[in-house]
């Protein structure tokens, strides 16, 4: 490969990777909370047994919040999440998005995303201090009485 051909796809690579700061909205921020891309701004990450893993921000939070707390499964972060978010500058309403449906939980009124979201298979809740995000495969592994929410 010339030196030319080289520089052009390394030019290519570094633009695409780039994140559009325009783009960077609430449900982008928590899918990159929940998926592990500001798990290095963090103030402590353990296992907690059982094949979870937990990820704690209490001096810089990714979102606008006072702390925050992810646990997931580690063999399948993406599907298995179960993120606490305390005293949120944002409503659950916020986090839910445009076009979420409410819905009854044993813990109170839940919302969902809408289908088109990145955030479709979350549920959302409301906490006495900030909002409560989980999605249906955690919700599957650890709190069953929650997945009819899902429905």
């Amino acid at each position: 490969m010339t030196v030319l051909r080289a520089s052009l796809v390394l030019a290519a690579l570094l633009v695409g990777c780039q994140r559009n700061p325009a783009a960077d909205t609430l449900e982008q921020r928590l899918v990159f909370t929940a998926n592990g891309t500001y798990d290095a701004q963090s103030d402590r990450r353990e296992r907690v047994g059982g094949g979870l893993r937990t990820v704690v921000w209490t001096t810089r939070p990714p979102l606008d919040a006072a702390a925050m707390t992810i646990t997931y499964d580690g063999d399948s972060r993406a599907q298995a999440w179960d993120l606490v978010i305390t005293r949120p500058e944002f409503s659950a309403r916020d986090a839910a998005g445009a076009g979420a449906r409410s819905v009854s939980t044993p813990q109170g009124e839940g919302l969902r995303p809408a289908a088109t979201s990145a955030l479709k298979d979350v549920l959302v809740l409301r906490t006495a201090d900030g909002v409560h995000l989980l999605t249906r495969g955690y919700a599957a592994q650890r709190a069953p009485a929650l997945l009819d929410a899902f429905r």
